[in-house]
């Protein structure tokens, strides 16, 4: 059965799910059905879709909604990004996402568009989340379930903390129900990210977003881009693995077992993992927490 996240909360105290992003091939289209499918038999409460970077698979969003929702009867959020589209094409995204049944949103302001400097949006762009999640509630309040995205470390481009903060509780403040946060290595940063928002007056549920290590390479570039810090522990155990896949990955799940049963420990209510697609870094982990 289909339902909002936000009433999956108020049966559970605990809520596991999985991210998964758009391929851009037939073939890893059919890899991804084969991953939601293996992961579907371990349980989650749900799943979520990303939205393609400047519009590369952005089409594709909306369609694996639908089919992972029809082939798996899986609860699915969608990503939306309000960058990049027109007021009346995010009207018709959100008409047909109601049309099929999705009634879990991530609303994002998304990135600006890569080489353009001193970027401004069209004139019937949105220009911040807040307006996106405006927007949502607008076309169905009751409909849709909103969730916005959460950076424990604050956004790239954030000046501080408490900035990050601040427009945190505009998007909340604005009908954003739920927050799932950026990916993070040290737990401490998680539980300083909770006291800044209840010192804010956020009381809605922080998720917190798990990405297994599978590349050393691949994780410094990835947050590199987003800002997420690396610390030295990630650097002392992962250097030395450096081009061993195997030992890369194996290194990863217990790392990822660790600071998950850690934030479980510190009352976390729940884990969101970043799957990048994989199938078995992520039943692996699960099967070594016991969840379920």
């Amino acid at each position: 059965m289909i339902k909002k996240i936000t009433d999956i909360f108020k049966e559970k105290n605990k809520t596991f799910s999985f991210e998964f992003f758009p391929p851009k091939t037939p073939r890893g289209m059919e890899h991804l059905y084969h991953t939601v499918e293996e992961l579907n038999s371990l349980g989650p409460d749900f799943v979520s879709v990303t939205y393609g970077a400047g519009g590369s698979t952005r089409g594709a969003t909306m369609d694996i909604c639908m089919e992972i929702q029809k082939r798996f009867d899986l609860t699915v959020m969608h990503h939306l990004t309000c960058v990049g589209h027109s007021q009346a094409e995010l009207r018709d995204i959100l008409g047909r996402a109601k049309t099929n049944n999705i009634r879990n949103i991530l609303a994002l302001r998304g990135d600006q568009p890569k080489g353009i400097e001193n970027w401004q949006p069209a004139p019937d762009e949105l220009k911040y989340c807040y307006q996106l999640i405006d927007l949502v509630s607008e076309i169905d309040k009751d409909f849709f379930s909103i969730g916005v995205a959460g950076f424990p470390e604050g956004h790239i481009n954030c000046p501080d903390k408490a900035t990050d903060t601040k427009y945190l509780k505009i998007k909340i403040d604005h009908g954003g129900e739920f927050i799932i946060t950026q990916l993070f290595f040290d737990n401490a940063i998680y539980s300083e990210y909770l006291d800044r928002l209840k010192n804010a007056g956020v009381k809605v549920r922080v998720l917190p977003g798990i990405l297994p290590i599978t590349s050393y390479e691949g994780l410094l570039k990835f947050c590199n881009t987003c800002g997420a810090t690396v610390p030295q522990m990630i650097h002392d155990i992962f250097k030395p693995l450096s081009g061993n896949e195997q030992a890369t990955v194996e290194a990863g799940i217990e790392f990822a077992v660790s600071q998950c049963q850690n934030l479980l420990d510190r009352g976390a209510p729940g884990l969101h993992f970043f799957t990048l697609n994989k199938i078995e870094p992520i039943k692996e982990i699960w099967k070594r927490l016991r969840i379920r």
